[in-house]
This record gives C-alpha cells, structure tokens and sequence, in this order.
C-alpha cells in the first residue's frame, strides 16, 4: 500500500525547494548533502553581508557627520564659555586661575576668562583694577580697552579704568601694549608704563614701586592726583555715592587707610582745599566752604 503524502513532508519539500541553486540527489550520501547545503549558507551569508553595505551607505554618512559635529560643537563650547569675576563696591576678591596663577581684583573691578581654553591660551580680560601672581608657562595676556600686557611668568599690577591704563612689574619682565598707537613697552621691577594722552606710553622709574599696589593692604596713596579721581576711588572702596556742588580743580598729594571711617576720609581730602560734605542719606554731597 502507498504511504500518503503527509502534511511535513510536504512542508519540507516547500523549504526544499526555496534553497538557491540547490541540487539534491538523494542517491547522495548525508555528509555529500551536508556538504551542498553548507557551501550554499554560505554564499547566501556572504550576499547578505554586501547587501547590508549597499542598503545603508548614507545612514554611515550620517553618523560620520554627526561624530563631525559632535566634536565642533564640543571644540566652541570649549573656546566660548567664558567665567567672570567680580569685586563688588567695597569688596576686594580674589580670583584663582585654572594654572593656579591668582589675581587680587580692587574694588568695582571685573576679570574673565575661558577656563576650558585656558590650556591652549591664557588669556584674560581686565576691567578695573588687579594685582596678577602669575606661574611660569605659556604666554599670558591681560587685554584691557585701552591696552595690551603680555608675560610668562611674573608678578605685576594693572590699573584700568575708562581712558587710564598703567602696568606696574614687581618681577620678572612685561611687556605693555597700548591698543590705539601699536607702542610696546618692557618693563622689569621697579618700572610702570603709562598711557599718555595721545595714545603712546611712558616708562617711569619708580622709587617706591610698593605705592601703586598699596591697595592690597588697604591704603591709598596719590601723588599729584586730580581730586575728582581721589573721590571716585573713596566711592570704590567704602560703597557710596558722592556728588560735587563745588569746583574739584585741585591736584591732590596725600593717602588715607580703608580701616577709616568714610567721614574721616572725606574730611581729611576736603580740608585743605577748603572744601566741606554732607550727607543726604543717599549720597554724600561735597560743597564749598561759605566764607
């Protein structure tokens, strides 16, 4: 009696037959057949795999442009973002760079800088005043509005405030650039560049160099000073707003400690110019004295 055609065989006849290019003999041995079916996974593996490559070429594309853009978006945050800090009115502060160079800021000063660049270019800018401990290293550039200073590995002071600019070396060497004429200036200790008027610096020789940092031990020293500067120095440092009702026309030669009081100061400035204040309550008004 004939077998029937079951429902597996002719399942298995169908998958058979799918097979690419197959030619089962089946007076073949099993290993014979095993071999045919072996050769033929693998020519189908191998069209599979270039198959793939030929399918997605752009999606490659793609993730090589975003690895692009990854790595530039990466490079200009690192280049852009920028810290700042600030020494409030009344307040020195001081601020720590990422070499471990310091920066005593004077008050109403400001200093910024890009602490993820800062291994490829130390540079800062300054508004206000600022005492620099530089450590040794790459170049290291203060820019301020009215000029340039440039060291490696140095102590020095900056004071640059609107149209004044003036960098004082305590060692090593500076080099001092004015922004508006191009003039260049090194300076080593006991030396200070100075804007003039007309754009240039001059170098003077300073007898008593420790003066123009006097600010880190809170006192003031000036010498032939315009007096309206030595009252926009006071609102600095002791927080406060001052008015003129009188003429300030008057150079001013003297210093005074911020461990006084503001009156006491005020009082010791107006004095020998014949010059009074008084407080509103909201600002301290300087006024001539009524003969």
């Amino acid at each position: 009696m004939q077998r029937k055609e079951s429902h597996i065989d002719k399942k298995l006849d169908e998958n058979l037959n799918r097979l690419p290019d197959l030619n089962l003999d089946f007076e073949k041995s099993k290993d014979e057949v095993w071999a045919v079916l072996s050769k033929s996974i693998e020519a189908s593996g191998t069209e599979s795999s270039g198959s793939l490559v030929e399918m997605f070429p752009g999606r490659i594309w793609m993730i090589a442009a975003a690895a692009v853009i990854v790595v530039l978006g990466t490079g200009l945050f690192m280049r852009l973002y920028t810290t700042e800090v600030i020494a409030p009115l009344g307040e020195h502060v001081l601020a720590q760079l990422p070499d471990g160079s310091e920066v005593k800021l004077n008050a109403g000063s400001s200093i910024s800088y890009k602490p993820f660049w800062w291994p490829f270019n130390r540079e800062t800018h300054l508004e206000g005043e600022a005492f620099f401990e530089v450590k040794k290293g790459e170049e290291f550039e203060v820019n301020s509005q009215a000029g340039r200073t440039i060291v490696l590995g140095t102590s020095f002071n900056i004071y640059a405030r609107e149209n004044q600019y003036k960098v004082t070396c305590f060692t090593g060497k500076v080099r001092v650039v004015a922004r508006q004429s191009g003039h260049v200036l090194e300076i080593i200790p006991n030396e200070q560049a100075a804007l003039n008027r007309d754009g240039s610096l001059r170098l003077s020789k300073l007898k008593n160099p420790e003066e123009a940092a006097s600010w880190l031990n809170d006192m003031f020293v000036f010498t032939g000073t315009p007096l309206n500067e030595v009252f926009d120095e006071i609102e600095r440092q002791y927080n406060i707003a001052i008015s003129e009702e009188a003429d300030l026309d008057y150079l001013y030669t003297g210093n005074f400690s911020r461990n006084q009081t503001v009156e006491q100061v005020l009082k010791m400035v107006c004095k020998p110019y014949g010059l009074q204040f008084r407080n509103s309550g909201q600002e301290f008004v300087i006024v001539k004295v009524q003969k």
